[in-house]
């Protein structure tokens, strides 16, 4: 979902490059911007809702008022995710208006697109401020389309560690199942319980790397169904449906499906309740005594 006129502004000059296996259906995905279509295909996958992010980058530009007013005419079918380019002046600003004016209900960044290092701390008071707005964050990680205007450094899942340490109560998704970094990816949700991820991956990439093992490792509670649209899959135009296929061919019980599909987005959207505090480290040492002195002691 772009803004026409903009998105030609920012793309002056740029071609894609011909060997991106993901434009060789470009052409045939273009009637796929149009919202009327995008709501045809939620009714054929049976998608009660999406979420569709606005983009403040180069080449795809998609504002937060055009959002808002699609989430406005579709009311009851789209939720809307801000967007804005952290290193440009007023960008805590102008993201507190969109979820406070805009009724947005997140914020979607691109580090590599909007050329930021995720884990700069200049970028922080954008992070304070989702985390004091209570609104989830999402961030593309892995690899990307575009070229010569992104650089991969910036989109290493790594960077987003440092992230959910500094921020332990911000909300935080990864997407893509990593795209390619998927391994980074899934070290980064286990290891931190604030952060989530994405299914809009290549469907090859979900009936490969999805397998029930991954899931309970990483966390059965921090899988989030997605599909990237409109983006074209290699060799295929982009269609809601084989998403939702490829997630119910997989070898997952129906819970954990459940909530891969509709549970699990509640829960990064409105944040969890009820959650048990883990054990301490002076529980577990104490509960470890009486093994450790068999072997003569304590260390």
């Amino acid at each position: 979902m772009i803004e026409l006129d903009k998105a030609l502004a920012c793309a002056e000059g740029f071609a894609f490059h011909s060997g991106v296996a993901v434009f060789s259906e470009f052409r045939d995905s273009l009637p796929l911007l149009s919202a009327r279509e995008m709501i045809r295909q939620m009714d054929e996958a049976g998608i009660a809702q999406s979420i569709i992010y606005a983009v403040d980058a180069p080449i795809v530009y998609a504002s937060n008022e055009y959002v808002h007013r699609l989430c406005e005419r579709y009311r009851d079918r789209l939720i809307g995710f801000a967007s804005v380019n952290p290193m440009r002046p007023g960008a805590v600003e102008k993201f507190q208006r969109a979820i406070e004016d805009l009724s947005l209900r997140g914020l979607k960044l691109h580090p590599p697109l909007q050329r930021f290092f995720p884990n700069d701390e200049s970028v922080f008071p954008l992070y304070e401020k989702a985390a004091e707005l209570n609104v989830p964050v999402v961030f593309h990680v892995g690899t990307t389309p575009f070229g010569s205007l992104c650089r991969l450094a910036q989109a290493d899942p790594l960077l987003i560690d440092d992230v959910a340490v500094a921020f332990p109560s911000l909300r935080i998704m990864l997407t893509h199942l990593g795209t390619l970094w998927h391994h980074e990816a899934f070290m980064v949700v286990e290891k931190n319980p604030n952060v989530y991820i994405d299914t809009a991956a290549y469907l090859y990439e979900i009936r490969e790397i999805l397998t029930r093992d991954t899931v309970e490792r990483i966390g059965r509670n921090k899988v989030i169904f997605g599909t990237d649209y409109p983006m074209p899959s290699v060799g295929r135009v982009h269609r809601m449906k084989d998403f939702v296929d490829a997630l119910r061919e997989l070898d997952l019980p129906g819970e954990m499906l459940d909530g891969i599909f509709s549970g699990n987005v509640q829960a990064f959207l409105n944040g969890r309740r009820g959650l048990a505090a883990g054990p301490s480290a002076a529980e577990i040492m104490e509960q470890a005594r009486p093994y450790l002195e068999d072997d003569g002691g304590m260390p």
